[in-house]
């Protein structure tokens, strides 16, 4: 993990912030970025323009999410437990590749 996300998972904690913004540092797996799911207090996660292609069941941990961001990532799939995010309005995963529409399919729940 880069220093700059270390950095902003560090300061988001320590400053109680309540959005973080990762977009454009070339994340492929949210899983390599130790500690975003320690911090159930933000409200706004932005991972656009990265390299996802998934979303871990982990999401599920970040419970005061309002903004979930994916905008321009490759997700094909979304955990179901993605649909325990009971304050969650935006879900954007605008500008996928082919083949997202599964993702799509899953969200009846939300």
């Amino acid at each position: 993990m880069s220093k700059s996300l270390k950095k902003l998972v560090e300061e988001s904690r320590e400053k109680n912030q309540p959005e973080v913004d990762m977009s454009d540092r070339g994340i492929s797996n949210m899983l390599d970025v130790n500690g975003l799911f320690s911090l159930s207090h933000i409200t706004q996660l932005v991972l656009s323009h990265n390299k996802l292609t998934t979303v871990p069941p982990n999401v599920a941990e970040l419970k005061n999410l309002e903004v979930l961001n994916f905008f321009n990532n490759q997700i094909e799939e979304l955990p179901t437990q993605i649909s325990s995010l009971q304050k969650l309005k935006h879900l954007n995963l605008g500008c996928r590749e082919k083949g997202a529409e599964g993702a799509m399919n899953r969200l009846n729940t939300l």
